[in-house]
């Protein structure tokens, strides 16, 4: 039998729970087994202490564990503790009958700390400021270049490439390629005339762009391309500053060549023209915002993305997901309404529609419903049921397409219905073209809001994959990528391109590694280019608006996020109904700016009204909890103790300041104050730790009136020199009604600025201490003395 015996003071703190104990003399037996049990002993009327000895290597060192897993290791005559503080003073040993252990005791020394404040716990524990690089310094350090590393951070493929297992991961990434090929073909042609621009153009953007984005993006999964919000906002710009309709059909171009006997598009010299196509338009779109986000990129801006958040987003795509259904409305119906911009635009235009609902085509109709039901069928009953069994998964865009196009070629749907078609796509690629610089100025806000918006899907998509499967993306160097890219694609008749969730889940579920897949699709789409894109001329345009429609369900039904995401945070809530409202009812571009000043602005009222709260503390503890909220807490008789949760700067001093005044009352001077303490009669007699020797003194506190106060400021995050200034504002208030104003548990941080802020010139640093615990103390033997 073990006898250990605990003499003075155990004094224990964990990193999240704390246990104090005041045991005078306690000899607590602990029975020592081999299977580990575990006997639980009290000691009297002070506190509970949990004992465990494990006897793995009882030769060597054994283990007694204390409450919340503070724990002593013990080896011959020295003591390691793995924990803050720890008070212990001896453990004798009575024969038993083992015969393992020898006579061991404990230095009480290494075990013991005294109450201490700031200062000396600074000077105690050896505080030292981390030295800081001087500016010029770091300046130049990072300004220093190494070709060779910026070459291969630029192109990241140069350093995964050469390293790919071809036996592992070709197939994969083959039939992952081949795959999105086949999405690549309907969507591109579809998502291009949501952007106002040929239906040829989607495919460009799936191969010139994506090309360069294989070498230079950080990202394994994302498959880039269109992307139904973004190639929207681009035809914003596209209608407002090329003056005409957008064409169904590649428009009348003014210098055509011959390659290799495929016909070739070249755009018209945008110099010589003060009118612009709608391609050109597009493409000058595209070059702003590559532009911004090579600006962004170099600058280190990827954390803009955080503007964004997920709930915003939400919002915003919802809300875009109508003005997508909106524009593909007359494209079913097979009616002409004008195209509207603006606030309300959405009302105006199905105004439109029913004012014209007698001119809808009935043939167009039909195809649709006949379109959207099929896609339907498919996506809700059939594809569940077999997508285990298929090792790719079925392309029904595709077949689609492809019946769509037979049965306009065969039954002639636009002569004889006057159904309309893409029209006439060339085969061959586009010949390199500077898009018309004149308009960059026009188009600089659109760009930026385009590229914010852009990156910020392609960084959700990114951060999906690379959480799943623990890899690292590099948000600059996806600024620098989509930027590159949508500048080469700018030249090449693109628009600006983006991330696809559906595409991109598609090609990470079939088996895709790497962005060789996006290689591989790029080969295919190549194929489809010189020698099949004649084949689709007869598509009619309400199939590609089927195929659009069916494919917004999934932003339709982020409309569930509302209620998840008001339940969560009221805040988040009204982020996303506003951001959803404001898209719809105003412009895309002004529900997004609303939104994002709405998240500032919710982030802004947050950070001004930080969580003040009266701690108690949990008998025979050292811990301090919130006495609304735990009603095991009480309050120390004579002392006040406030927690402020947050930073503390000059949007808030005032609050603070009001808020831990309304907490304390009126407590000065007030001889017929009694402020009322809960559970104070189980303080009447309170047992303090004050020395060191492990002699227990005992104070016992009568006092109720209030004459100390204590600003716990551990959750503090940071301060500045407006709400320095209050803090001393508060102790010399305080002080004049005579009441003493202690501060406890800043963070490094915090205590730095402070004395950057001279603060201690006029707040004594005697009343600063490292926890709360240590404040108490103090107080209280000031009060005795």
């Amino acid at each position: 039998m073990i006898t250990l015996k605990l003499i003075g003071n155990c004094y224990v703190k964990d990193q999240s729970l704390c246990l104090i104990a005041f045991v005078r003399n306690v000899g607590i037996d602990v029975n020592f087994l081999y299977d580990l049990k575990v006997k639980r002993t009290s000691a009297p009327s002070c506190a509970r202490i949990l004992l465990g000895c494990f006897t793995d290597h009882l030769q060597n060192s054994w283990v007694v564990n204390l409450r919340h897993a503070v724990t002593a290791y013990v080896t011959g005559p020295a003591v390691s503790v793995s924990r803050r503080f720890v008070k212990f003073m001896s453990i004798e040993k009575k024969p038993d009958e083992y015969g393992l252990l020898s006579d061991v005791h404990i230095n009480p020394d290494c075990l013991t700390r005294h109450p201490c404040k700031q200062t000396e716990f600074d000077e105690l524990y050896q505080y030292s400021k981390p030295q800081k690089q001087a500016l010029l310094k770091r300046i130049v350090k990072s300004g220093h270049c190494q070709p060779g590393k910026t070459v291969l951070s630029l192109f990241p493929a140069l350093v995964w490439l050469p390293k790919y297992e071809w036996k592992k991961n070709i197939t994969g990434d083959a039939v992952a390629g081949f795959t999105v090929a086949v999405m690549h073909i309907p969507q591109g042609m579809a998502y291009s005339l949501l952007g106002g621009v040929p239906p040829i153009v989607g495919i460009y953007m799936a191969f010139f762009p994506v090309l360069l984005y294989v070498l230079m993006g950080t990202t394994r999964h994302v498959s880039m391309g269109t992307f139904a919000v973004v190639c929207m906002m681009a035809g914003k710009s596209v209608l407002m500053y090329s003056g005409s309709e957008p064409p169904a059909s590649v428009p009348q171009l003014t210098n055509v060549t011959e390659l290799n006997g495929t016909d070739t598009i070249t755009l018209p010299a945008s110099n010589n023209s003060e009118a612009h196509t709608p391609l050109q338009v597009a493409t000058a779109v595209c070059f702003v915002v590559g532009l911004w986000q090579i600006l962004l990129g170099v600058c280190r801006l990827g954390v803009l993305s955080v503007l964004l958040s997920d709930t915003l987003v939400s919002g915003f795509t919802t809300g875009a997901a109508v003005h997508v259904l909106t524009s593909q409305v007359k494209n079913l119906l097979g009616v002409k309404v004008p195209r509207h911009s603006g606030p309300l635009k959405i009302v105006y235009t199905y105004i439109d529609i029913f004012k014209n609902i007698a001119q809808c085509n009935p043939v167009a109709i039909g195809i649709s419903v006949v379109a959207i039901l099929l896609l339907s069928i498919y996506n809700e009953v059939i594809k569940p049921r077999i997508a285990k069994k298929l090792p790719v998964p079925l392309p029904v865009e595709l077949l689609t397409v492809v019946a769509g196009t037979l049965v306009s070629m065969f039954c002639n749907l636009h002569v004889n219905y006057s159904i309309t078609i893409v029209g006439d796509v060339p085969t061959g690629l586009p010949e390199g073209v500077a898009p018309p610089f004149a308009l960059i100025p026009n188009l600089l806000v659109d760009g930026l809001v385009i590229a914010i918006v852009a990156f910020s899907v392609n960084m959700s998509m990114a951060s999906i994959f690379a959480r799943k499967l623990n890899y690292s993306i590099d948000a600059n160097q996806e600024l620098l990528a989509s930027g590159a890219s949508n500048i080469l694609g700018s030249f090449f008749s693109c628009l600006p391109f983006s991330a696809s969730l559906s595409r991109s889940l598609i090609q990470q579920a079939v088996g895709g590694k790497t962005q060789l897949a996006s290689l591989v699709s790029c080969i295919l789409l190549l194929f489809v280019l010189l020698v099949i894109g004649p084949f689709f001329e007869p598509l009619p345009n309400c199939v590609l608006s089927s195929i659009v429609v069916v494919a917004l369900k999934g932003m339709f039904l982020q409309v569930k996020d509302l209620p998840v995401a008001w339940k969560q945070s009221p805040f988040d809530g009204m982020i996303w109904l506003t951001t959803f409202l404001a898209v719809v009812l105003l412009d895309i571009d002004y529900g997004l700016g609303l939104g994002v000043a709405l998240s500032l602005l919710c982030v802004l009222i947050m950070g001004q009204r930080p969580q003040v709260c009266r701690l108690g503390q949990v008998p025979n503890t050292e811990i301090f909890l919130d006495v609304n909220r735990y009603q095991a807490a009480s309050e120390i008789p004579g002392i006040r103790i406030v927690q402020v949760a947050g930073g503390l700067h000059f949007a808030n001093k005032d609050h603070v300041r009001r808020k831990i005044n309304r907490l304390i009352g009126d407590v000065a001077g007030n001889k017929t104050e009694d402020p009322t303490v809960k559970n104070s009669k189980a303080y009447e007699k309170a047992e303090i730790t004050r020395t060191a020797n492990g002699d227990m003194a005992a104070l016992v506190v009568e006092k109720t009136q209030v004459f100390c106060i204590i600003l716990d400021m551990m959750s503090v995050c940071f301060v500045d020199p407006s709400a320095i200034k209050t803090l001393i504002a508060m102790y010399k208030d305080f002080k004049s009604r005579g009441l003493m104003f202690c501060i406890a548990d800043c963070s490094a941080t915090v205590h730095e600025r402070m004395l950057h802020c001279d603060f201690f010139e006029d707040f004594p640093d005697s009343q600063l201490f490292p926890s709360v615990h240590d404040a108490v103390l103090y107080a209280q033997l000031s009060a005795k003395s």
